[in-house]
């Protein structure tokens, strides 16, 4: 007997796929939402504190330096995943979750107390390790709460309480930095408590170990290590995850040096001026007086904010496509985006590029997930989804290994500045060298009888610091045209299999 061709999946109306989600669905959100404040408030601000000077409050270390903390902590919570998933299944997701929310209370904690370099690593190892082990049995209640009828819709609606959160945080714990750099630190431990609680008294737990009666003997954890192993045999799921992890190196920089670069180049005034203009609050208007700037980490945050707006109907509209082409169109998308916020010098124009580039990220990360999520067996998606990560320990360690040490060679304003009084001016480069990061610009502007703004315009002109975001978009240019051959390697391949069968 011929087999039956396989029935496609029923298509549901928006509001019939937002009413088919099951509870442990709406409290997984909650949960990441709570999560994602921490984290996104406090990533987005570390990578200012580290490079802050002294005067100002911050660690006065280098971009290269963040660029080891960060790409320590990426490859922590990026390749741990590969195995807490799979320990998440076996010994349930309640139990992992927990775990992780107590490592990462103290994390959070001990970066409000640390100011050398290597406490500052140990509590972003910690954070770390509590995120590797969070992530797996989170996404695999979203993986169990959806099917093909609504994963689509389903998977858009996580990406928008993940920017909910994301966007939430930076504003909290910018305000909350201005008064003293702890208080942000110490609020992001704080609100984890919450999650402790919603998860003990609401959240169901789909994993064997969670509580499900069954016959089959439990696996040991050497079988669990050997299983997580295994799917590595996977080529075709390995190559996919190769393409992303270029896509996640230029993806990751909007995070890690975007506000950075509109610390030390963009001019946010306009912005801030407007805002002084709409509001009438008068926060703003002591904000854009005297040349004020925003705050950097709130014009990154345009990013959150339109994901907020927009992911849902981006993410329906996505769903009567491919995910493969989805994903093709979002990642060139985002490419021209960031090159836009990249070479921005003034706030409005950099804001359009995040924007853009939120407009890729809706139409290309989401279904990233989703794709994973979807090739999956029940008894594996958590184990599936923590190897989705791998895209982002490559290119989040990436970002930070690499992009660091280039940020600083290409386009830090005061690496910029020391070459220029040494190299153009002729100063004595170990005199140079001695300056702290607040004395290197008003040193230049007194040697060019100049004022700063003045000597930041010269630097930008004998430099091009905006190169560095020329590089990260052809790597993600790069990644897209990687995908582009992906899409037809499969179809390639479902050709040659379907002549085979015949």
């Amino acid at each position: 007997m011929a087999e039956q061709p396989t029935p496609p999946p029923v298509r549901l109306s928006f509001a019939q796929q937002m009413r088919s989600f099951p509870p442990a669905f709406w409290v997984a959100n909650v949960i990441e939402l709570i999560e994602r404040f921490s984290f996104w408030g406090i990533r987005t601000i570390a990578a200012l504190y580290i490079v802050t000077e002294a005067e100002r409050g911050g660690l006065g270390l280098s971009n290269t330096d963040k660029g080891i903390f960060f790409g320590t902590w990426a490859l922590i919570q990026c390749l741990l995943p590969m195995f807490t998933g799979g320990f998440a299944d076996r010994y349930g997701y309640r139990v992992s979750l927990m775990i992780a929310f107590g490592i990462n209370i103290v994390g959070y904690g001990l970066m409000g107390y640390t100011n050398t370099w290597w406490t500052f690593m140990g509590a972003c190892c910690l954070i770390g390790v509590g995120t590797a082990i969070f992530k797996p049995p989170l996404h695999g209640t979203l993986a169990h709460c959806v099917d093909e009828s609504n994963s689509s819709v389903g998977w858009g609606m996580f990406y928008q309480v993940v920017n909910i959160g994301g966007f939430i945080g930076p504003i909290v714990t910018g305000y909350l930095r201005l008064l003293e750099w702890r208080y942000a630190f110490f609020a992001a431990a704080g609100i984890i408590v919450v999650n402790v609680l919603v998860t003990g008294l609401f959240l169901k737990d789909y994993a064997k170990g969670g509580g499900q009666e069954g016959t089959e003997k439990p696996k040991g954890p050497g079988e669990v290590f050997a299983e997580a192993m295994a799917t590595v045999k996977d080529i075709r799921f390995m190559f996919f995850l190769a393409i992303f992890s270029g896509f996640f190196f230029m993806f990751m920089q909007l995070f890690d040096q975007l506000s950075v670069f509109i610390d030390q180049w963009v001019d946010s005034n306009d912005v801030a001026t407007f805002l002084a203009s709409a509001t009438g609050m008068q926060f703003f208007k002591d904000m854009a007086a005297d040349g004020g700037q925003v705050n950097p980490e709130w014009i990154v945050n345009v990013d959150a904010g339109s994901i907020i707006v927009l992911v849902l109907l981006i993410s329906y509209i996505s769903g009567k496509f491919r995910h493969i082409s989805a994903m093709i169109v979002g990642m060139f998308i985002a490419c021209v985006g960031l090159l836009c916020a990249g070479t921005a010098t003034t706030g409005w124009t950099c804001i359009l590029g995040i924007f853009i580039f939120a407009i890729g990220e809706m139409a290309s990360v989401p279904k990233f997930q989703e794709y994973i999520g979807l090739m999956a067996s029940p008894e594996k998606k958590a184990l599936y989804m923590g190897y989705c990560n791998i895209p982002f320990a490559v290119g989040w360690s990436g970002a930070n290994f690499i992009g660091g040490p280039l940020y600083d060679l290409l386009s830090d304003k005061h690496e910029l500045a020391r070459d220029y009084l040494v190299s153009q001016l002729g100063h004595d480069a170990s005199a140079i060298a001695e300056l702290t990061k607040g004395e290197v610009m008003p040193a230049l502007a007194a040697a060019l009888g100049d004022t700063e703004t003045a000597a930041r315009q010269i630097l930008w002109d004998h430099y091009q610091p905006q190169s560095f975001w020329y590089l990260c978009m052809g790597i993600g240019l790069l990644s897209t045209l990687a995908m582009v051959g992906y899409h037809f390697w499969l179809l390639a391949d479902a050709r040659k299999r379907a002549q085979s069968s015949t």
